[in-house]
Parts: structure tokens; sequence; C-alpha cells
């Protein structure tokens, strides 16, 4: 429950500076600018605004539809400091175009939206696309803006060994910048297969436009398939795993084919090894049917990986990978590896069904629950070991580990509505979670509670994801989605360097930037004082406003199984749902 009102308005005078004069925002009605589901729940928010009417128009006649009143206000909360009037229109099941107007004071119009019975069904072939679009050591070249040729071909140099070089070309750009990090690609590869597993409707080969369309091959896994191939030459003959591949230091910003920076590979990491060994494990299940011989490859190579962890059962480096003195830029340390174990050895038993890996598991999986399951990031794996354990078939373990395992996501889904119920805009993060990538700790979030909804079918779970998703595409305190090009209102200026610095009319779309940040500042200079509202839509602000594969990846795999046939559910029917046993 929000605090009560008193106690907030202490809590706001508090975070104006002395001196400080403040201005009167401008009211807006926040939607989701995607839009919503036919039969779910839909709600927009007033922000700032007076209004207590409402009605919806249809956006092409704007003729009335409906007449809405609002039906509450909710006082300033610790995130955002935001008044919210609740907007209300789920009676309307009718698919079509929509806005919402205010009608008892100054006109406030909202930005378009849909009603559909899959209002993202066109927004995830654009998530996945943007993946082309990072490709390394490729020449880019569709029918789009977005272009660029051959790059990064002298990729690299051994940092320990200067003068030996390792063909490590290919693989995706990471985010803003062009340096390739093992452990974020093997997740946002094993995220993009699970979109794939759990949405059927991503088999087709027509989604987006890439060299590999008309191979009878669906394109996500062709994408997929461009990360892997990266990531086996990422491999040494010990079965360990090279951490990165980056730059030394940052020398600015440069389009994909002309960047000069000079690239070296760095020392292996157990949690890039154990990482790549569950994702390749992953790849070699999904790809046997269309690529039998790279999926042979992938189960040889997930096998050595596991054989090298096996010899080392510590953490290699120890303490988790660490950049050498001089080297700045992205870690991807890891202090603890056994998540991404354990998560190996799970994806493993489903590709093979060996006992070996059953044994591990079931020794170990008291380390991936515990009380508290981290959000799901290049560094905390728990939830993806969770997930491919729901898969096994039933009987598989006790049902001691079984119904331990079930209740400690049971707990975390009904902690998180909690969560979510403090929030004026619906989010699942606490006012203390407004980190760097904030945004895809929500959705790390709701990931969890899509778990959650495929083995018990509580709606309320399925309705609290559809809340994150709706905060990202615009009902949020920016009146901006979260997601290039996706939405009338979305972001502008992301900190892309292909975007920026190919002078294009538009940023590459469907890329989720991070997000209000209230930890690390531009400049040391906070946006705001309330942690929640610590963004800006401004390329040279990657605090907040830098894409990267793996805030995508995780936005991919909600957003496939939100719209999959198989979880795509009447909302009306609370007692449906879709369950892995």
């Amino acid at each position: 429950m929000n605090l009560p009102h008193s106690l907030v308005a202490v809590f706001l005078i508090l975070m104006v500076p002395v001196g400080c004069q403040q201005s009167v925002p401008a009211p807006f009605i926040a939607i989701d600018q995607v839009g919503y589901r036919q039969f779910g729940p839909k709600q927009a928010f007033q922000v700032h605004g007076q209004s207590t009417q409402f009605e919806l128009i249809r956006s092409d006649t704007t003729d009335t539809v409906k007449s809405i009143p609002a039906i509450s206000t909710l006082g300033p909360d610790l995130a955002t400091g935001d008044r919210v009037t609740i907007i209300d229109f789920s009676a309307v099941n009718r698919p079509g175009e929509y806005q919402i107007r205010s009608t008892d004071t100054n006109e406030i119009l909202s930005d378009r939206f849909v009603i559909a019975k899959d209002p993202y069904q066109d927004v995830l072939p654009l998530l996945v696309k943007s993946y082309y679009y990072h490709r390394c050591g490729s020449r880019v070249a569709d029918d789009s803006q977005w272009g660029y040729e051959l790059c990064h071909l002298d990729d690299a140099e051994l940092y320990d060994q200067r003068g030996a070089f390792l063909d490590v070309t290919g693989g995706w750009h990471d985010a803003g910048d062009y340096n390739k990090f093992s452990v974020n690609t093997s997740l946002s590869a094993a995220l993009l297969l699970y979109a794939y597993e759990h949405n059927s409707q991503l088999a087709s080969d027509l989604l987006p436009n890439i060299p590999e369309s008309g191979n009878g091959i669906p394109n996500i896994l062709d994408e997929v398939s461009y990360a892997l191939q990266w990531l086996l030459k990422m491999q040494a003959a010990n079965g360990a795993v090279y951490h990165k591949v980056s730059q030394e230091t940052w020398i600015g910003e440069f389009m994909p084919d002309q960047d000069p920076a000079k690239r070296y590979l760095f020392e292996f990491s157990s949690t890039a090894t154990a990482s790549f060994s569950a994702t390749a494990a992953l790849g070699a299940r999904l790809l046997s049917d269309f690529e039998p011989e790279l999926s042979a490859e992938l189960e040889a190579a997930s096998r050595r990986a596991w054989e090298y962890l096996s010899v080392h059962p510590e953490n290699v480096p120890m303490g988790g990978f660490k950049n050498p003195p001089g080297v700045t830029g992205g870690e991807y340390g890891d202090m603890s590896d056994r998540d991404e174990r354990i998560w190996a050895a799970a994806e493993l038993f489903r590709l093979t069904g060996e006992i070996s890996f059953l044994h591990y598991f079931t020794e170990n999986y008291p380390e991936i629950t515990g009380t508290s399951i981290p959000p799901l990031s290049w560094r905390n794996v728990h939830s993806l070991a969770i997930q491919a354990f729901l898969s096994w078939p039933a009987g598989t373990v006790s049902q001691s580990i079984d119904t331990d395992i079930r209740m400690h996501l049971m707990d975390r889904a009904e902690a998180l509505l909690r969560t979510q119920n403090a929030n004026n805009y619906r989010t699942l993060l606490r006012s203390d979670e407004y980190y760097w990538g904030s945004n895809s700790v929500g959705l790390a979030y709701a990931f969890d509670l899509l778990q959650a909804y495929r083995v018990t079918g509580t709606l309320a779970y399925l309705n609290s994801v559809l809340d994150q998703l709706h905060y990202l595409f615009g009902r949020n305190p920016f009146n901006r989605s979260q997601v290039t090009g996706a939405g009338s209102r979305s972001v502008e200026h992301p900190y892309h360097q292909l975007s920026e610095t190919g002078a294009f009319s538009a940023p590459v779309p469907g890329m989720l930037v991070g997000g209000p940040n209230a930890v690390i500042h531009l400049d040391d200079r906070p946006i705001s004082g309330f942690p929640g509202k610590n963004y800006e839509d401004q390329f040279k602000n990657y605090l907040v406003n830098e894409p990267a594969i793996n805030f995508t990846a995780i936005l991919v795999s909600v957003v496939a199984m939100v719209s999959s046939p198989e979880v795509h559910l009447n909302q009306n029917h609370a007692s449906e749902g879709l369950h892995y046993r």
C-alpha cells in the first residue's frame, strides 16, 4: 500500500532543494502506446492533471466510444512523487485504434494505441530484428537505413600473449558500444531460444528480413545461430571459454566499420564457460531438426565446457574475472559461478537425459532458491535454471524437491505482487531498485511471474506481467516508450553508436534502453530527487539511455511468452492456465 499522504508530503518537502522553485508539470495521459489485450484489464493514467471525466475515442474519426469517469486518484509514491488518476476502460473489448481525452477541463489527449487479441504481434519481430543490426564482422544490408559495411575483421589479439591472434570474428555488438562478452551473449542467445521454444509463432521463416530468410529455418534461430557460431570460436581446446573481446580503453564514437579501436581477447572465466555450456546445450536441442551439424557441434562443445568445469570446481579466476590494470569498460565479473553451473546441468539433462547432470542439479539446487532469488541477469541465472527444471517430465525428481522449488517460486510471485501494488505506475521495482538497467530488472521479475503463471494459472500473475509491459511501452512518468521504434512517442536518442553516428532519421528500432538510474549519475548530476524519474532521452547519458542485447533479450522472452498461442488466454476465464505438468 502507498504511504499515508501526510508522510509522503513530508518526504516530498524534504526532497526539494532549498531555494528551488518548482514548476507545475504539464498534465498528460499515459498509456501503453502499443496497446492492450482485447479481454484483459485496460487502464490509462492521468498524470499531474485534475480531470475526472474522460472518453475513449476512435483515433480515425474521433467518435466517442465510451465515457469513462476516473475511478480513483493515488497520492504521491516513493518512487516518482507523482499523483496518478486511474482511467479504467476494461469493459471495451472491440478491436481498433483508440485515444483517450479528458472532457471536463482543458483537453488532454493521449497517444494512440490499439485494442487487439495480441497487441504485441508487430513488436515481437521488431525486437528480434534489432539483433541483425548488432552483427559484428558481417556486412549488414537490407532495405532499411541502418546498414554498415564489414567491421572488426581483426578480432582479436590475446591480451596476455601479445603477437598471438585468434579468429573470434562474428557475434553481436554488446550494447551502444561494439565490444563482445561471452556471458552476455550466452544469456541473450538463451533468452531468444526460450522465446522460440514458448511461442510457436516464432517458427516462421518470414519474420524479419535477414540474409538467411527463405532458408527454411525460423529467422530467430538463424539470428541466434550467428551468435552461437561466435561463442564456439570463443572456446579453447580445453573446453574453457574466453571471457570477452574488447578494446583496452574508450576512444570515442564511430560507425562499426570505421571503429579504429584495437581489440583484445581476454582470459578464460568459469562463468563464461558455464553460461556457454547451458546455452550450447539449449541450442543443440532446439536446432537439431534444422541444423543437425551445428547441433552436434554445440552438444560436443557443451560437454567439453562441462568437463572443464568438472576439473575446475572453483571459480576461475578466483573471485571472478577482473579487468587487468589499465583496462576500462565492461568487466562482467561474477564472484560466483554456482548458478551458471546448475543452469548448465539442467539444460544438459534436458538434452541428454544423462543421470549425472540430474544428480548435479538435485545436489545443488538449493543455491538457486534460497530466501531471495536475484533478478535474472548475466550475473544471476537462477531463474533460467528454475525454468529449465519446470520443463522436465513429471516425476523426474522427488516430491520434496519439486514442492520446494515451486514454493519458492510462488513466494517470490506473491512478494512481487505486493511490491507492484505499492507503485502508482504498477511497476515491479522497489523504490531502491532503480539502478543501471532498471527496465530489465522489472522484466526479470516479469519473467519469474510468467513461470509462476505457467505453473498455477493464477491470472493475477499474468496481469502483473502485462502491467510491467504497459510501463515499458509508455504508461510511465516520462510518457515515452522505452523501446526504440515501438509506440508513437518512443526513445529517440539512445546511447547507441550506430544509431547516432550514422545520422539516420531514427534509431535502430526494437531496442530496450536501461531506464531510470538513481545510483550513478552522468557528471554526478541527478535528474530528479525521485529514484523512478532519473531518466532522460539523451544520447550521451549511457547510464539511463543505453540499449543492450541482454535488456532486449529479456523483453523478447517476456513478450513471446505473453503473446504465445499456448499462453494467450481469454482473461475472462481466471481458472484457465497453461501448466508444465
